[in-house]
């Protein structure tokens, strides 16, 4: 323990890892004689978790593309502006890969429909996107999690997440405006300009690494994502379900899944 008001308080160089609100945070510090030694090392902690956390993220989302265009058959597609899978916070304990779907407003809303894959057959669920609609990133080193109507997402890269926020933005300011519904020849330009977009983003795009999923699938995944009052009712009544702790030969094999892949983006990088 330090304390505060030490003069070893200015050798150490300090750093934050939170999970999302309302979670707890942890601070750590690395300390050394020399100030630069110190944030060098600082630096090395916080670039080593950002690629091990987009490691994770990269690992769970399939090898598909963003999409723009609606799919032949599929009327309620017919109004998609952007498309692609993203990675959804059911609850403080299970995630879901899912696909999104952002459409041009109708009247007074725009939607963002969550369907289980890219077939989009039925909406999982839709998440009605109005002029006060809060729409933010989460703030973090090479972070690629955002955040719409309380409903935490992450994509594959902050590149990526770049792309969904500013659709959304683009969407809130029409509805701001009182804008009307866009017409057939405007969704075909509204198109356009997003595809040029995906194209720019793809031709920067990283090398997939990960081949399996670095995280534990659940048996019973969550299909309906709770509101944060259904999950604690759940836990009052006893009835929630509750994802085993992994087995420690499973969590050591993982670790160094995760090592060899960090080994590997690193030969990349350089």
């Amino acid at each position: 323990m330090v304390p505060p008001r030490s003069g070893e308080c200015a050798r150490l160089k300090s750093f934050k890892v939170s999970l999302q609100e309302p979670d707890p945070c942890c601070y750590f510090a690395v300390r050394s004689t020399q100030e630069r030694e110190a944030e060098e090392e600082r630096s090395e902690w916080v670039l080593g978790l950002s690629h091990t956390i987009l490691l994770i993220i990269d690992s769970l989302l399939p090898m598909a593309e963003l999409s723009c265009d609606p799919l032949p058959g599929i009327p309620k597609t017919f109004r998609r502006l952007l498309a692609g899978y993203l990675i959804h916070r059911d609850d403080p304990d299970a995630l879901s890969v899912v696909y999104c779907e952002l459409q041009a407003p109708v009247g007074p809303r725009a939607s963002l429909v969550i369907y289980e894959n890219d077939a989009c057959k039925s909406p999982i669920m839709e998440i009605p996107i109005f002029e006060s609609s809060v729409c933010c990133d989460v703030v973090g080193i090479n972070c690629s999690c955002f955040v719409v109507e309380g409903h935490h997402f992450a994509s594959q890269s902050s590149s990526e997440r770049k792309l969904w926020l500013r659709a959304l933005s683009n969407l809130k300011v029409k509805l701001q405006n009182k804008a009307p519904e866009p017409t057939q020849d405007e969704l075909l330009h509204f198109r356009s300009a997003i595809r040029e977009n995906i194209r720019t983003l793809q031709a920067t795009q990283e090398s997939r690494i990960a081949r399996d999923p670095l995280l534990r699938l659940l048996e019973k995944p969550s299909r309906a994502f709770p509101t944060r009052d259904r999950v604690q009712q759940a836990a009052s009544n006893g009835d929630q379900d509750l994802p085993e702790a992994p087995a420690e030969d499973e969590v050591r094999q993982k670790i160094e899944q995760v090592n060899g892949h960090l080994a590997a983006w690193k030969r990349l990088e350089t």
